[in-house]
């Protein structure tokens, strides 16, 4: 394991909850709504504001640690390098499990695009601000 920058992690665990809250609330979230079928009154139903953003939250840690692992190991840093390794992951792993969700669970191919968009970014967002701050 290589030594990292908690600091740095922290903030890019903050960085999924930044890109979730405009992905799905002003810039896609009346799309998303109707890719699920649903309405924002249903969703809050439900919803437990402090369950939900604490486990991903906790979760966005896990991966930030895991992209300062890589980035760590690959020995770079800077933006591209960010850029690079957050659309390896994507691609490598975020684009295939996704994926299984509408070939074997019948989701809809819309949403599996918004998702893989918003993991993308945040993705590339982590591994940004973990590749600029060594």
């Amino acid at each position: 394991m290589q030594d990292v920058n908690w600091l740095a992690v922290l903030v890019a665990g903050v960085v999924p909850l930044v890109v979730g809250f405009l992905w799905y609330g002003p810039i896609f979230g009346k799309q998303w709504l109707s890719l699920m079928e649903t309405t924002a009154e249903e969703i809050q139903k439900d919803f437990n504001p402090v369950k939900t953003h604490g486990a991903s939250f906790v979760l966005s840690l896990v991966t930030a640690y895991v992209l300062a692992q890589l980035l760590a190991v690959m020995g770079g840093s800077g933006a591209m390098i960010g850029v690079h390794v957050g659309l390896l992951v994507t691609i490598g792993f975020v684009l295939n499990v996704g994926y299984q969700g509408v070939a074997y669970e019948q989701r809809k191919p819309g949403i599996f695009f918004l998702s893989l968009g918003y993991n993308g970014v945040a993705l590339i967002g982590q591994a940004v601000v973990l590749a600029v701050w060594p």
